[in-house]
Formats: C-alpha cells, sequence, structure tokens
C-alpha cells in the first residue's frame, strides 16, 4: 500500500466527536484517548491518505483494525485511519472470547507488543551469561542440556519434535518434568538477554510454536506430562520472560504468534486457577500461585486477572500459614527443602518489590528461614538426610542471601567468616531436635559430635517412612545415617529409600507408618534441654497406627556417649523392629550378644549395646545402602534388632571415639517415668543418665491430607 499522503489539511477541519466512556460506552475490545488534537485520515482510492478529521482529547474512539502503519480508528460509525505513533492503543478488559478470536490477532499483536508491563523478569533457574550461551548454543545444535538424568535429549529439529514420542526418559521422572517445563527456552531466553542475538529467541518461537500446538490447555487433563502441578507453573514464569524478550526484538512481526502466546498464557491462567488442579499445602502449590500472580500483574487486561490476582494472594497466604512454623521452619520435613523454598520465595518477594506488586503479607516471614538452617548444617557442613534431602557439602552458594546471615555463615564455613552461634541444641517447631557437641571453640569445628532427630506429620509433601529417625555424626564421620532420597525416579532404589525400613526409627513387622489424614499432627519433637552437661531430646509418634504409641528420648552426654531410649505401647501383640544404618566405612570387629564393635579405616570405633530390658531381643546385622547423591547407592551396614509383646523398650548405647575408648560397663533400671542408665568407660570415667519415657496425650490437629 502506498502510504505517502497527498494533499493538504482541508481549510476548515472536521472535529469529530466521539461517544463519551461515561455515557454508551463501546463494546470494543480495543479503543484509544489522544492527550492532543490528533488527524485522522480517508483511504482514498489511489491508496493514498486524505486527513479527514481531529480528534479530540480525552474522549475514547473504538480501533476496529490494523493497516500497515495505521490503526483503524471507527467514529461515528465511519472508519478512519491514525498513525499508529499517535494513537495509543488501550483496552480495558479482554475476554476469553476476545482472545480466542482469530479477527483480533493483528490487534492483540500491537497492543502486547507496546505493553510496558512488568519490566523485571521473576526467573526460575537463573544463569551466568557463560551458562546460558553454552546451553542455549547445545539446543540450536541438537542437544538439550537438562539437569536430571540422562543429561541431554537430541532434537535435531525442533520443528518436527513430538514432546511425548521423542523424550527419552530413561530411569528420572524429572527428565520429563524439566523437559516439559521448558527449562530449554529458560536457556535461550537468557543468552538472547546476554547477548540480543535473535537467533535465540527464533529457536524460542520454535520451541513454544510446537508445544502450544500439541498441548491445547482446554485439554489439559489429557496431558499429564505436559502439565504437572509444578511444571505448568515453572513453564509460566519461562513464557512471560521469553515474550517479554521477543515482543521488543525485530523478530516480533507475526501476529498469530503474538495470539498464540497470549491464549497459551491465559490458558495457563484458567488452569492454574482451577480448584481440582490446585496443590495446597504444598511447595507446588506456593509455585502455582506464583505464577498465577505473574500472569495477573503482566497481563492486567484479561478478563480475570484481577480475580487471579485476589485468589493467588489468598491461596499463597493459606500455604504459608500451613507450611511455615511460627519460628519459620518449612514443614515438608526436608532440611533440603527448607533451602529451595526460601531460595525460591525470596527471589519471588524480590520480584514483587521490584515491580511494586502486591501480594500475601506472609511473604514478610520468609526472610527469617534461614535462621533455623544454622541448626541444621551439620559440623562436616552438610544437611542431614532427612526426607528428600542431598547430602553434598553445602557452600556459601547455599542461599543467594548467606551473607545476610552470620550465624549461618559460621556454620557452612566451618567457623572460618561470620559469627559463632552462641545455642547448641535446638527445638525446631515439632519437625527437628538438634544437639550439638560444639562450634569448634577449642577443638576442630569439624570433629564435633552432632545428634539430631526428626518428626511431625503436617502433610505428605516429601515426608519419608522416617519418624524418629536420628543422625549422628562425630569426629569428622558419619556414625548413623539416614538413607536419603535416591532421586525422583521409578527405580525400586527409590521405593527403599522411602521405606520404613530405610530409616533409624521403629516399624512393626513390614508395615508402613500410617501416613493419613487420621494421623496428621500425631507425632511431634516435644521438648530439647541441656542440664549439668548433658544433652537431652523427646519425641513421639502415633504414625504406627492400631493403637501403638512410641515414644523416643535421645541423649548426648558430650563425651562421645549416646542414649537411645524407646518405649513402645500397643493394645495387641506384635513385632517391633528397630534400625540404625551405619556411616558407609564402619565394618564389624567385634560381636556379641546384644553388642558388636565397628570400627573404619582411620581407626575410629562405634560401639552398639543394646541394654536387657523388657525383654532380651535379637540383634543382627543386615546390608543396607546410603545415596548421598541422587542415584548413588552405596552398601553399608545397619542394626537390627527385634522385640516381640503387647509394646516394648528399646534402650541402646551408643560410645564413639577416636582413641580406641569403649563401654565396660551398662546397666539399665526402669521407673515410672524414666530408664536409669549406668555406664562406666575404659578410661575411668563413669555416669548415670536418666531417660524420660515421656509419655504424654498426643495433641490434636484438625488438617486435611493432601496426597502425593
Amino acid at each position: 500500500m502506498n502510504l505517502l499522503m497527498k494533499g493538504t489539511l482541508l481549510s476548515t477541519a472536521l472535529i469529530l466527536t466521539a461517544t463519551s466512556v461515561g455515557a454508551e460506552a463501546s463494546t470494543r475490545p480495543f479503543f484509544t484517548e489522544v492527550g492532543k488534537d490528533t488527524t485522522v485520515y480517508r483511504l482514498m482510492p489511489d491508496k493514498s491518505m486524505r486527513p479527514i478529521a481531529t480528534l479530540t482529547p480525552n474522549k475514547r474512539y473504538d480501533v476496529v483494525g490494523v493497516s500497515g502503519s495505521y490503526y483503524q480508528v471507527e467514529v461515528d460509525g465511519r472508519r478512519t485511519y491514525g498513525l499508529k505513533r499517535d494513537i495509543p492503543l488501550k483496552t480495558t478488559t479482554l475476554t476469553k472470547a476476545v482472545v480466542a478470536d482469530s479477527q483480533y490477532d493483528r490487534l492483540l499483536h500491537n497492543y502486547t507488543a507496546r505493553s510496558v508491563k512488568r519490566e523485571v523478569p521473576y526467573y526460575y533457574g537463573f544463569l551466568t551469561e557463560a551458562q546460558a550461551v553454552s546451553q542455549a548454543d547445545s539446543a540450536l545444535n541438537g542437544s538439550w542440556r537438562l539437569g536430571a538424568a540422562p543429561g541431554r535429549q537430541a532434537v535435531p529439529d525442533i520443528a518436527m519434535f513430538d514432546w511425548e514420542r521423542d523424550i527419552k526418559v530413561g530411569d528420572s521422572t524429572s527428565f520429563m518434568f524439566q523437559a516439559q517445563y521448558w527449562m530449554v527456552l529458560n536457556q535461550v531466553t537468557m543468552a538472547y538477554h546476554y547477548t540480543k542475538d535473535v537467533k535465540y529467541l527464533a529457536y524460542g518461537k520454535q520451541l513454544v510454536e510446537g508445544w502450544v500446538k500439541q498441548y491445547p490447555t482446554a485439554q489439559y487433563k489429557r496431558y499429564p506430562n505436559a502439565y504437572h502441578q509444578q511444571g505448568t507453573a515453572i513453564r509460566t514464569f519461562h513464557l512471560i520472560n521469553f515474550w517479554n524478550q521477543y515482543k521488543r526484538s525485530r523478530l516480533n512481526n507475526d501476529a498469530a504468534f503474538s495470539a498464540l502466546v497470549l491464549r497459551a498464557v491465559e490458558g495457563h491462567g484458567e488452569v492454574l486457577s482451577t480448584p481440582s488442579f490446585y496443590r495446597p499445602r504444598h511447595n507446588h502449590g506456593i509455585f502455582q500461585d506464583m505464577a498465577l500472580t505473574d500472569i495477573a500483574e503482566t497481563f492486567p487486561e484479561l478478563e480475570r486477572s484481577a480475580e487471579w490476582r485476589e485468589l493467588a494472594a489468598a491461596r499463597l497466604t493459606e500455604q504459608l500459614d500451613h507450611s511455615l512454623s511460627p519460628d519459620n521452619v518449612h514443614l515438608e520435613h526436608s532440611p533440603g527443602y527448607q533451602v529451595y523454598t526460601y531460595e525460591m520465595l525470596y527471589r519471588f518477594n524480590r520480584w514483587i518489590e521490584a515491580n511494586g506488586f502486591t501480594t500475601s503479607p506472609r511473604l514478610e516471614a520468609v526472610e527469617q528461614m534461614p535462621e533455623t538452617l544454622v541448626h541444621l548444617v551439620k559440623p562436616n557442613r552438610t544437611l542431614p538426610l532427612f526426607g528428600d534431602t542431598t547430602g553434598e557439602p553445602r557452600t556459601t552458594s547455599m542461599i543467594s542471601t548467606l551473607r545476610d546471615y552470620p550465624h549461618l555463615l559460621f556454620a557452612v564455613t566451618g567457623g572460618k567468616e561470620g559469627v559463632r552461634p552462641l545455642e547448641r541444641t535446638k527445638q525446631l517447631h515439632t519437625q527437628y531436635a538438634v544437639l550439638r557437641e560444639h562450634w569448634g571453640e577449642k577443638r576442630p569445628f569439624d570433629e564435633a559430635v552432632s545428634l539430631m532427630m526428626t518428626a511431625g506429620f503436617h502433610n505428605t509433601a516429601h515426608k519419608h517412612q522416617d519418624d524418629l529417625s536420628i543422625d549422628l555424626y562425630g569426629y569428622g564421620r558419619d556414625f548413623i545415617v539416614e538413607t536419603g532420597r535416591f532421586g525422583y525416579t521409578n527405580l525400586p532404589e527409590r521405593n527403599q529409600a522411602v521405606h520404613v525400613n530405610a530409616h533409624n526409627t521403629i516399624n512393626t513387622g513390614t508395615r508402613q507408618l500410617t501416613l493419613h489424614a487420621s494421623t496428621l499432627g500425631k507425632s511431634g519433637i516435644l521438648s530439647v534441654e541441656e542440664t549439668d552437661g548433658l544433652q537431652r531430646a523427646t519425641g513421639y509418634s502415633e504414625l504406627m497406627g492400631q493403637g501403638v504409641h512410641h515414644t523416643r528420648s535421645i541423649s548426648h552426654d558430650q563425651a562421645g556417649t549416646v542414649i537411645v531410649a524407646d518405649t513402645v505401647r500397643s493394645d495387641s501383640r506384635a513385632s517391633f523392629t528397630q534400625r540404625f544404618h551405619l556411616g558407609v566405612g564402619l565394618e564389624p570387629i567385634e560381636e556379641k550378644d546384644g553388642e558388636t564393635m565397628f570400627r573404619d579405616k582411620e581407626g575410629r570405633t562405634l560401639q552398639v549395646v543394646q541394654m536387657p530390658i523388657a525383654s532380651t531381643g535379637v540383634m543382627r546385622l543386615e546390608p543396607s545402602f546410603v545415596a548421598y547423591r541422587d542415584f548413588e547407592w552405596t552398601p553399608r551396614h545397619q542394626v537390627v534388632s527385634t522385640k516381640t509383646g503387647a509394646g516394648t523398650s528399646f534402650i541402646t548405647l551408643f560410645h564413639m571415639s577416636k582413641t580406641g575408648t569403649r563401654v565396660t560397663f551398662s546397666h539399665v533400671t526402669e521407673t515410672d517415668s524414666a530408664y536409669v542408665v549406668s555406664y562406666s568407660l575404659s578410661d575411668g570415667r563413669s555416669r548415670t543418665i536418666e531417660m524420660p519415657k515421656g509419655e504424654v496425650d498426643v495433641p490434636e490437629e484438625e488438617i486435611e491430607i493432601v496426597e502425593e
């Protein structure tokens, strides 16, 4: 079209007025309101533009189409043309019908391209320039690089890629999850952010087009891989970040693609807001709330955005009320998720503040979450393998704000930086008990004895069959340690890792714990104390079900001797099995009835004494495995003791040494409220300790369970 204007302005300009917004407001989705007198034109038969009228400032005129560098503006039923640079394209509400109607594609394209909403992005998976470019280049060369095993996915032609048929999942369920939440789109988006090379956006466009056409949001129930509860939320972040880069690039000349993106965003909002799709009382639901907030704030014109904003804020408040304890412990049974959830919520909070948005006031509590981690970091700078936690050493990159927390910095750096904490014993809500020997004041930091116990059942999120399980570390090594998560996979090792037999606790026969609505809140840490140099903690659990009540008391005399006192009450006779899984490299060197001595290559020893109480029982060694990292499965030993009765007791004494000391005498008597344990060591030391039975009324907790 020849857009050269011919002729001159009419000597007397025709002033066209528009209907007042407050009167007969137009039902057209797009309109303009100019700030000054603005000329509009008539399209002549010879394709030239002739000035026809002047728009009145601050009046509403419908915009009904796009023609090259002009918007088609309707006044009094007549179509005129206004230069895009002079006509601010506006809308109040984009209904679902408008977004879905292809006749509006070009207007949607122009509107979204000129929108300046949300300039500060929320990144799930921030990458450095080197990381982003390397991973994006690999994708462009036909090989996706994902975090989960097997790590790579061949994609020789993204235009022909089938997201179901072509993804080689292998053993890890996380691989499909990461592919479907568009980890690769994040890589190419960030690569463009750093380099401004549009080849990355071109690849991203093909990725988005292919996926959206294969997985329509209206049919999300048919595609569980594509529409994972958390994955759908993460994909939303990546899509919006990609679009905010793409729409300002020179590639943005395809109205159909702009409309496709907007429909995908609107469709994801519909899915994320659907009650049956939502995951309450779980970090996945928190992600859904964050993603819904992202849509509502980035696209406030969408018909349901105001509703979604309020819904996300209300749901997020409920999520945080449930998942954060008053002392800011994340109640998903895994220290590793205290780290993960804090970092995710911290960056979300920063995003909210940077853009001037509003959401749940409960986000203010997130700032205190790292203080809890101080006590969960072991002397070797790892976290205990409770729940779905991995055992890699933690560094100063554990959380992005670590240097704002001097006590945590001290714990993570082994005392080299930061400020030494004062507390050595700590109860973290009902979920963890921590007994720590020292913070490196006079002895090596990494040789401190650390004894922890976990309990609490708040929901099924990352909850293993590990109630009242313990973690015992000292003198530079693990002595008793959990099994770890092994990884999110369909391999049998994953089932073994979460099974009750993989944990340092008690079970009945081969029965699993009862993780059900009827047992919510019927487990927890009751007390943690330090008196006269003795550190002690008590917890309880009714998760064995069938009227079984289990109380465990643990103590450390701060001289290498630990006592675990188990009291089990039952309405009926049953077989009860107690297990302690040992650290790798501890080998048996001496065995006799009720007692076994282990030693490692460095000469450190662990003596396990099963003291005679209630009944003699049977003590034996069995093979075990540990997964400090995903997909590791390292052999080790476990000490297994079994007793039968209508309830029973186990009093287990552990002595750790790096100099060869051992227990030479031990004795236990029972009172109505406690076990009185006496012992002597080969170096002449002796002590008598009372271990409370800790039998209490179990507090009720009225919460509905959310199944995995």
